[in-house]
């Protein structure tokens, strides 16, 4: 995958079509730093993208560490909360 593509805050996806779970942050000729909700930046290769376009980065998620896949289907967690009624 190359990297050329992929600009400075580009969304980060595991899946198409569900909610972003990162940014980049910064594109380097070999990386990129990415920013995880709820996790940090993480540098990533090419190996660990399996897409990108129109603004999205997919990445495969069996490729990140074993820490930050354990979050990933619950990244989004406190984010959203009832809001108490008046």
């Amino acid at each position: 995958m190359p990297l050329s593509t992929i600009r400075i805050e580009d969304e980060v996806f595991i899946r198409d079509g569900e909610t972003g779970i990162g940014a980049v942050r910064e594109v380097r000729p070999d990386t990129l730093i990415v920013y995880f909700e709820g996790y940090g930046d993480i540098v990533i290769g090419p190996e660990q993208i399996a897409s990108a376009h129109d603004g999205k980065v997919m990445v495969r998620p069996e490729t990140l560490p074993d820490d930050l896949q354990a979050r990933l289907d619950h990244i989004h967690d406190g984010e959203y909360r009832d809001t108490p009624k008046a």
